[in-house]
């Protein structure tokens, strides 16, 4: 006798038991394990473990010389300059100074740069093309340089300091080895402000095309924890998020005749309170986090204008639509119940992104052989290997991210990790496998065409998986998620 219960918990307790689980929420796993299955198959036919392990054990004297240039060029040239950036800390979309000193840098290294790409002011792109021709690999870099936000002023206490300059390093040492064998290709380092604050930079630079010629894209980033790597699949580092302003707009008056104004203070905070008991009504996993930035200028004058400032974070974004949508009623309620005017502005919005196992397994294998602290064996979530997630649907790559502090992510100790040993020895560790594996791909045509075959792959599975979700979530959630 079938069962349609006990089949859905077979298939959700075989899907929890897969070596390659890549989604956590039981609505997930349960729309996911036909996807999830043919992510198993195809990672069981690429098998990236042992051709990783082939490409990170082979003897290559290009791949040494290049090492050697990348500990040479941190040491002597690198390592300062993430200190001075680090030193100099600068907020999101303030970033003047050190792209002034970053592009400064580039371009007496020999590559051509442009600013203010995409239209924003504090992103460029420096750019080299081989001397031998450009017909063969794009290998693409991220550089990130903006600060966090604290109480005691800006500081990189999550050390995008070093980011650039780590791609700096793998880029130019790349550059010598190329020019000096003849060898096709060419060379995109990105920089890319305003990590920390929406909108997403990356998302307006993806939108612009300014990727779209990149191959693959490196990059890397801090940790507190250990050095490991993602499971090929769908996911992103901070869960998928909205990034929305619901603006009150009201009319002044002086608070002894408030009657003749329309606080818009009044409804904001009517839906902040409204928020909360919609809590109860969303799915546990959800994680809603907001604050009220603008809410008037004096107590004497009814507020005419107010904001509140939500991060609506879920593990898929098709529920989290459904989540947005409930958000906005909440909102609408409010500004109608105070009479006042709302607009809805959605600044921002990260997704899950693309991981794949052949860059994955690559840079652990790196990681292993060149004696990265604090090995962790057990792959985890799939991640994007950047936090937008969009660029990686489009694009493959990978992020390196080595152990580089003793305190958590955005702390004050992990400011103080990026001037020690700690973070000089990570960050330096992070340059030499990124140049471990773009040389690989640079070098080896099997890995481009595995990597090309997963990436395409993964996309069309991803779609999938996006649809597999609608069906899951279609009676619980009606027509509401189309609602904004």
């Amino acid at each position: 006798m079938r069962c349609p219960t006990c089949l859905a918990a077979l298939t959700l307790a075989a899907a929890a038991a897969a070596p390659l689980r890549a989604q956590t929420t039981p609505t997930e796993l349960r729309a996911a394990a036909p996807v999830l299955q043919e992510i198993d198959r195809l990672q069981a036919r690429l098998n990236p473990t042992a051709a990783a392990e082939r490409l990170a054990g082979r003897r290559d004297a290009g791949r040494e010389r290049v090492l050697q240039r990348v500990e040479a060029l941190w040491t002597s040239q690198m390592q300062a300059l993430s200190d001075w950036i680090g030193r100099h800390p600068e907020a999101g979309w303030k970033e003047v100074q050190a792209v002034d000193t970053l592009t400064k840098v580039l371009r007496a290294l020999g590559f051509e740069v442009e600013t203010g790409v995409a239209g924003l002011k504090t992103a460029f792109v420096a750019s080299w093309d081989s001397p031998a021709g450009t017909n063969g690999p794009t290998l693409g870099l991220i550089g990130e340089y903006d600060a966090l936000r604290g109480t005691q002023g800006d500081f990189h206490g999550d050390q995008h300091n070093a980011q650039t300059p780590v791609a700096i390093a793998v880029a130019e040492a790349l550059k010598q080895e190329m020019t000096e064998r003849r060898i096709p290709g060419r060379i995109r380092l990105y920089g890319t402000p305003a990590e920390e604050v929406g909108p997403p930079a990356k998302a307006i630079m993806w939108k612009a095309g300014v990727f779209k010629d990149a191959d693959i894209l490196v990059r890397s980033h801090s940790s507190g924890g250990g050095t490991g790597r993602a499971r090929a699949g769908f996911g992103v580092c901070c869960l998928n998020i909205n990034s929305v302003k619901y603006v009150f707009k009201g009319r002044p008056a002086h608070q002894l005749s408030s009657w003749n104004g329309r606080n818009a203070l009044e409804a904001a905070v009517m839906f902040y309170t409204a928020v909360d008991r919609l809590r109860s009504s969303l799915r546990p996993e959800a994680v809603i986090q907001g604050v009220i930035p603008e809410g008037g200028v004096a107590p004497n004058v009814t507020p005419d204008r107010a904001v509140v400032d939500y991060y609506i974070r879920y593990p898929d974004e098709v529920y989290l639509a459904h989540i947005d949508s409930m958000m906005a009623h909440a909102a609408r309620g409010a500004a109608e119940a105070m009479g006042v005017e709302l607009e809805i502005d959605r600044y921002g919005e990260y997704r899950d992104g693309i991981a794949l196992g052949s860059l994955e397994e690559l840079k652990f294998a790196h990681a292993k052989k060149l004696g990265a602290p604090k090995l962790d064996p057990e792959p985890q979530r799939p991640s994007g290997y950047e936090e937008t997630g969009w660029v990686t649907r489009d694009i493959p790559g990978v992020g390196v991210s080595v152990f580089s502090s003793n305190s958590p992510n955005h702390t004050y100790g992990m400011n103080e990790d990026n001037f020690n040993e700690v973070g000089h020895t990570g960050f330096l560790m992070d340059a030499r496998i990124m140049a471990a594996i773009l040389y690989d791909f640079l070098t080896d045509a099997r890995l481009r065409e595995a990597v090309k075959t997963e990436h395409q792959a993964m996309a069309a599975l991803f779609d999938r998986y996006l649809a597999e979700l609608r069906s899951a979530y279609a009676q619980e959630l009606g027509p509401t998620t189309s609602e904004h």
